[in-house]
């Protein structure tokens, strides 16, 4: 097994391949979509969260995620040649997003009160705000 990797035919082709650039999903690893990653574990985690306070800090750690993500510009609209559409969708993004904001302060403030049932309806609300923010703003693939 180990042979091959003596003859120099194998070490210049595998030298030549890393040298070879990322794929396009990979390149698309953009700060917005870490924020959006690390927004997306707080969810899951308090979505299944009981304790007031744990739940509560959860929510507090996806809207610092949101918050992050209202001031980048997803490379959709980025890519939006016509100057005014591309303002357009500027704005729309960061109305979503303030939304998105606003619905992870209601579920910290329904798991401050102690209110989980509260929190279950909201997530409801998020699904839907999510599947509309991906609809627009996430390339398919």
């Amino acid at each position: 097994m180990f042979r091959s990797m003596k003859n120099p035919i194998f070490l210049v082709a595998f030298a030549a391949l890393s040298l070879i650039p990322l794929t396009a999903s990979a390149e698309e690893h953009t700060k917005l979509h870490d924020q959006m990653e690390a927004m997306n574990d707080a969810y899951k985690a308090f979505r299944k969260e009981t304790d007031p306070a744990k739940g509560a800090a959860l929510a507090r750690e996806a809207q610092a995620q949101a918050i992050k993500g209202l001031s980048e510009v997803p490379e959709l609209v980025k890519g939006i040649k016509d100057p005014a559409e591309k303002v357009k969708s500027e704005v729309i993004y960061k109305k979503m997003m303030a939304k998105l904001v606003v619905s992870l302060c209601e579920v910290e403030e329904a798991f401050l009160a102690g209110k989980i049932d509260e929190v279950e309806k909201i997530v409801d609300s998020l699904k839907e705000q999510k599947k509309e923010g991906h609809e627009k703003f996430v390339p398919e693939e």
